[in-house]
């Protein structure tokens, strides 16, 4: 694998229609997941934390087993503006669908004030924002909710 993001070799996975993401740690914990049935339920993604796409390498079995980066520039404003969009996107979802928020005990309007403004520095601080990936992760209502809200 050739991510070239510096020490940050986190990975941002991102839906096409940008309706969900996830940010993983490395390429290990991105297997890690898939291997353990994370549904892909569309068009995905990915870029590094320096805003680089990262173009997927398949095994001839269709299995991803690395991802490259790009050839064009980092566009870290531009992967910016995606992750707002899904944050935007998660706010109208669990305001039109309350409900998944039952089980975390948090109001609707508690939910809205913890979405990630995204306003950071630099792309780095925004995936810093966004909740990290854990597998069944049943504590974290803003992961969950991007499931519910998004192509997963």
């Amino acid at each position: 694998m050739s991510l070239s993001a510096g020490d940050d070799r986190r990975i941002l996975l991102i839906a096409a229609n940008d309706t969900f993401c996830h940010v993983y740690q490395n390429f290990t914990e991105l297997l890690s997941a898939v291997d353990h049935g994370e549904k892909l339920g569309g068009a995905i993604e990915f870029f590094d934390a320096a805003g680089r796409r990262l173009h997927p390498v398949f095994s001839a079995e269709w299995r991803l087993e690395g991802l490259h980066t790009g050839n064009d520039a980092a566009d870290p404003a531009a992967v910016r503006q995606r992750l707002q969009v899904v944050v935007s996107h998660l706010a109208r979802y669990v305001s039109d669908h309350p409900d998944v928020l039952t089980r975390y005990r948090i109001s609707l309007n508690q939910a809205l004030s913890q979405l990630p403004a995204l306003n950071g520095p630099g792309l780095s601080d925004d995936f810093n924002a966004l909740p990290d990936h854990l597998e069944h992760d049943t504590g974290n209502w803003m992961h969950n909710a991007m499931h519910a809200a998004g192509w997963a």
